[in-house]
């Protein structure tokens, strides 16, 4: 893996090799290392990966790109450190950019994303009462039989992306009918991002048994109080060594500054204005 630092614009093509470059690494309150939002990149395909609400303006002032080059996004979960920016980026698409947002998303999520958190501001226009499908063009997941938690599976181009269901914010243990929507990725059965997740070894053993997976960036909470939300640095520690150190964390707040990972067995520190680039 080679790991690329930012210069003048975010690249939304490449050489064709699989490239993550993280928008941002934070948790959700966190300004300086901005939200946990990323943009996958192969070729001449890309995929926006969660749109928090600083999302539109880091690209902006901190990249020197326009929201307009978005065409492909993927939400992990409702949250707005990771869907507060689409009101924006579905808006640009109608009035400036005159097309529409394709993205990757279950029938479940898509009800959900738009009478809960969207339509209150996109419903109504000049045009009169809009839906869902004025602003996307969705891409609707196959389902993956015979798995032990819900998995499905789409393409954006060259870019294939496993979603499966993960345990985020949840009022009953393991329980997907109690608990917020949200999902984790495999992306091109090499890369693991969980997105936010509690700890479930078992969930990432069972993917790591069943893909051969080069590398993981996991959400991690270096505060250490949301267990039953993030997992947490000194749950992540317990984790085997062969699988620490192919670990990136992300989702982070500044506590992370004072905390030595590689020392600990894992990859380190996933970082803002990074490209992670697979041959």
């Amino acid at each position: 893996m080679e790991i690329k630092d930012f210069s003048d614009k975010v690249e939304f093509t490449n050489d064709g090799r699989l490239s993550l470059f993280f928008v941002g690494t934070g948790s959700a309150f966190s300004k300086e290392f901005f939200q946990n939002n990323l943009i996958i990149v192969k070729g001449k395909d890309h995929i926006l990966i969660d749109c928090g609400t600083l999302l539109p303006f880091i690209l902006e002032v901190a990249y020197h790109t326009s929201i307009s080059e978005i065409e492909n996004v993927i939400l992990t979960h409702p949250h707005a450190d990771h869907i507060g920016g689409v009101e924006e980026l579905i808006l640009n698409g109608r009035y400036v950019k005159k097309s529409k947002i394709n993205i990757i998303i279950t029938d479940e999520f898509k009800e959900l994303l738009w009478e809960q958190t969207l339509r209150g501001g996109c419903q109504y226009s000049e045009d009169g009462k809009m839906t869902f499908d004025d602003y996307f063009n969705q891409i609707k997941p196959a389902e993956i039989p015979g798995t032990p938690w819900p998995m499905w599976e789409a393409n954006i181009g060259s870019i294939n992306i496993k979603l499966f269901r993960s345990f985020h914010v949840t009022t009953m243990p393991n329980s997907f009918e109690n608990s917020q929507f949200s999902v984790g990725m495999i992306i091109d059965d090499r890369i693991l991002f969980p997105g936010d997740t509690q700890f479930k070894p078992d969930q990432l053993d069972w993917i790591l048994n069943h893909y051969n997976i080069e590398c993981i960036f996991h959400d991690c909470d270096v505060s250490g109080f949301s267990e039953g939300v993030h997992a947490t640095y000194q749950q992540l520690k317990t984790l085997p060594d062969e699988v620490k150190k192919k670990m990136y964390l992300c989702h982070y707040n500044k506590s992370a500054c004072k905390i030595n990972s590689k020392a600990d067995g894992f990859a380190g520190f996933a970082r803002k204005g990074k490209y992670y680039i697979f041959d």
